[in-house]
């Protein structure tokens, strides 16, 4: 291991203190502002990841440097759990959006659960990213960006969950901007499949073959 991965550790996070629900929420509304998540109020929000780290099926880790969280990530065992996991908050969601005027971000919503905004992927293609392992958020603080944090942060949470929970074959994710595709497909070695359509940006979809 490099001498400046040593100050790195990674967790998944089962109980958690108050702090770092703040700590991991502040970073999902500045890194992943691309996210129907980060529209959301706080308070939102944080019930969303305590669902997260109560259900069996969703997987959070946290990336700490010298103790302190300085990213996050989000793992769903398929796709369609990131659904029926949150079904519970889907009223306060939408009355959020609504409240904000966040009209973009509720037709997005409606795309996803009618799956019409997968149309322009291939059906097997579709059927292995749905029946695949799902990387639903990632995101690390922005000072500590382009410094091999995040290609670390990846490979060490999925030899985790595929040691202590599953084995899976596929790893899908979704790439809201070029850096981030770039990122994934470049140096985490996934191949792209084509793109979900979103209103106001559309998503790439990308896939990669584990073990």
């Amino acid at each position: 291991m490099k001498k400046k991965f040593k100050e790195l550790t990674v967790n998944e996070i089962k109980k958690i203190k108050i702090g770092e629900l703040k700590k991991i929420t502040n970073i999902i509304i500045k890194e992943n502002n691309y996210s129907i998540l980060s529209k959301l109020n706080k308070s939102i929000i944080k019930e969303y990841l305590s669902i997260a780290i109560n259900s069996k099926v969703i997987f959070l880790f946290v990336l700490r440097k010298n103790k302190k969280i300085i990213g996050y990530s989000l793992f769903a065992k398929k796709t369609n759990y990131l659904i029926n996991e949150f079904k519970t908050l889907k009223f306060k969601i939408f009355t959020n959006l609504l409240i904000k005027i966040k009209l973009i971000s509720i037709i997005n919503i409606i795309l996803a659960l009618t799956k019409i905004d997968l149309i322009l992927i291939k059906k097997k293609k579709n059927e292995d990213i749905t029946n695949s392992l799902n990387l639903n958020l990632l995101a690390i603080e922005n000072r500590y960006h382009s410094k091999g944090y995040g290609y670390f942060f990846l490979n060490k949470t999925l030899k985790l969950i595929y040691k202590n929970y599953f084995k899976f074959k596929l790893v899908s994710c979704e790439a809201p901007n070029l850096r981030a595709f770039d990122f994934y497909l470049k140096k985490c070695r996934f191949e792209y499949v084509g793109k979900k359509i979103r209103f106001g940006r559309s998503l790439f979809i990308l896939k990669r073959e584990y073990k």
